[in-house]
């Protein structure tokens, strides 16, 4: 699994995050492959996506199932490898793949929904719909709660986790919040998470009368067609990997699973044909006005509208999200003027959803992108990490910090784990099971000025500030 940056990068570099569950020992070269497309017709362009999957299942054993449209068109669509799918007892299991932080994009929808109906406004406080509201909380309004904005803590770093198969209610969900301090002042700032769709979620319940899958159910899913996407009651299968057991990653970053596993919405599935599905209605009217959907891919702050980050990529609009849960990614790129769609749902710990769909588009697109390759570790002096311990800032509110212990380099944000980094040359470094590159860059004294973290065809710099 992938670690999410802050969103204040992540709008500029979409999600780059470290992986989790390191398994293997996935060794790797220390040059790139950069291949080159142009225009391509459609055999060169299903010959190129082979080309690009075949080396994903081979280098980082990528299994799930992709889809890229054009157009209305469905140009690619492949399912690669045996699956882990959501529960054995459904019929099509292997094509189904929890989504994580995409389906906070049903949530904004719904909401949009009943603000049409005339049953909410966005501007309207979250205590009108919540009863027992706690203190603080009468100045969050909806629209804080959609653009991330409210200021209410995360559940899932003090809640038990070790239960992976339970799912807390949205009542006892609000008590245990609503006895937090918010982290901030609403509307002072963005900080991504899921509390605040939880909270929506309550909102939904409140005002249409139903439970909010439900509503999700009856008022998106079945009139669009998506019969594959539902919530999976059945316990989680998570075999052989110690997250399933501890509820903690190897990673640097908090991921959904840590962040997502209580809250219920973290528990729906679907399929790619599904969620084209979903991307083929918000180009038309069946479930949003056009008012709601420009509102919907307005870019807030940071780049984030409800539910989708919106960004530029290949000198195109960009929409976009990435989730992640347990082993399970997913990404769904949606290039709106070039009506173009990509989808990459994942069950395997060594590939990177984000990535691969990007570089799907760019594929489409004529643009350059990365062909997976193996990692080589070189023996290097580990006298030569001091000079690289201190602490690297990607944002404000986000800091890097790397250290020496004995004759190993280790990296590590707060409230996450410490990872091994291992050299491919002096100044280049991965993790295992990892497709992100650090790169150490030196000021004239030999000293590291700064890191570049490579991963998903983005280059993010962090400044040392120690």
């Amino acid at each position: 699994m992938l670690f999410p940056i802050p969103h204040k990068i992540k709008a500029a570099n979409l999600r780059l995050s470290f992986r989790r569950g390191l398994k293997k020992i996935l060794l790797v070269s220390s040059t790139f492959v950069l291949v080159s497309a142009h225009t391509l017709g459609a055999q060169d362009l299903t010959s190129r996506v082979a080309d690009y999957m075949n080396a994903q299942v081979e280098v980082n054993h990528f299994r799930g199932s992709i889809l890229i449209a054009q157009h209305g068109k469905v140009l690619v669509t492949k399912r690669y490898g045996p699956e882990i799918g959501i529960s054995d007892g459904q019929k099509t299991f292997n094509s189904r793949y929890p989504l994580g932080s995409i389906a906070k994009q049903f949530i904004a929808a719904a909401i949009l929904q009943l603000q049409e109906k005339g049953k909410l406004q966005l501007q309207d406080s979250v205590c009108k719909y919540i009863a027992k509201c706690p203190n603080g909380w009468e100045e969050i309004k909806i629209f804080n709660l959609l653009v991330q904005t409210d200021g209410i803590p995360e559940a899932g770093r003090s809640l038990d986790l070790t239960e992976t198969s339970s799912t807390t209610t949205t009542p006892e969900l609000l008590r245990y919040l609503g006895g937090l301090p918010l982290a901030f002042k609403p509307g002072e700032r963005f900080r991504y998470g899921n509390s605040g769709y939880a909270v929506l979620g309550a909102v939904i319940e409140k005002v249409s009368g139903e439970p909010y899958l439900k509503y999700l159910k009856d008022h998106i899913f079945i009139p669009l067609g998506m019969n594959e996407t539902g919530e999976d009651d059945a316990p989680q299968k998570v075999p052989d990997i110690d997250l399933a057991r501890s509820g903690k990653s190897n990673s640097i970053t908090p991921n959904d699973m840590e962040l997502a596993t209580r809250y219920s919405w973290g528990r729906l599935y679907s399929t790619v044909e599904d969620l084209y599905r979903w991307d083929r209605a918000l180009d038309d009217e069946v479930l949003l006005s056009k008012k709601s959907r420009n509102a919907m891919f307005t870019p807030y702050i940071d780049g984030y509208g409800f539910g989708w980050v919106i960004l530029k990529e290949f000198e195109r609009t960009l929409d976009t999200q990435a989730g992640k849960i347990y082993l399970f990614e997913s990404s769904i790129r949606r290039y709106a003027n070039e009506d173009v769609c990509v989808i990459v749902l994942s069950n395997s710990d060594n590939a990177d959803a984000g990535r691969i769909s990007r570089d799907l588009a760019a594929i489409l697109f004529g643009k350059h992108y990365e062909l997976p390759i193996e990692h080589h570790v070189i023996n290097l002096n580990p006298a030569i990490y001091d000079s690289y311990a201190g602490r690297y800032e990607l944002a404000s509110d986000f800091v890097l910090v790397v250290s020496r212990e004995g004759d190993r380099l280790m990296i590590q944000s707060s409230g996450q784990p410490k990872v091994e980094i291992f050299p491919e040359s002096e100044t280049r470094f991965f993790a295992e099971g990892l497709e992100t590159v650090i790169n150490f860059v030196k000021n004239p004294q030999g000293n590291a000025a700064q890191l570049v973290l490579q991963q998903g065809g983005r280059e993010i710099p962090a400044l040392r500030t120690k």
